[in-house]
């Protein structure tokens, strides 16, 4: 409608890692994300975790310190603009 360029989708909440384990758990069921981004014809550019750590450097203005691993398809993306 705002003939606005969707680069791609991102995913957030898409899971929570265990702390003791490192399992990935899907509080929200298994995603259907891949399809979606298939039917708009867009890449997936990150799963972004539910991380209570995020939350916590939030708040002590450090979130840009944050590894976004999880993000690296997207930032190849916008290197490519």
């Amino acid at each position: 409608m705002m003939q606005i360029p969707v680069l791609g989708i991102v995913e957030n909440f898409s899971y929570l890692k265990c702390p003791d384990c490192g399992k990935e758990i899907r509080l929200f069921g298994e995603s259907g994300i891949d399809a979606v981004a298939d039917e708009l014809g867009v890449p997936v550019l990150g799963k972004l975790p539910l991380d209570p750590d995020y939350a916590k450097r939030a708040d002590l203005g450090i979130f840009s310190a944050i590894s976004q691993e999880q993000l690296s398809a997207g930032m190849e993306c916008l290197k490519k603009l």
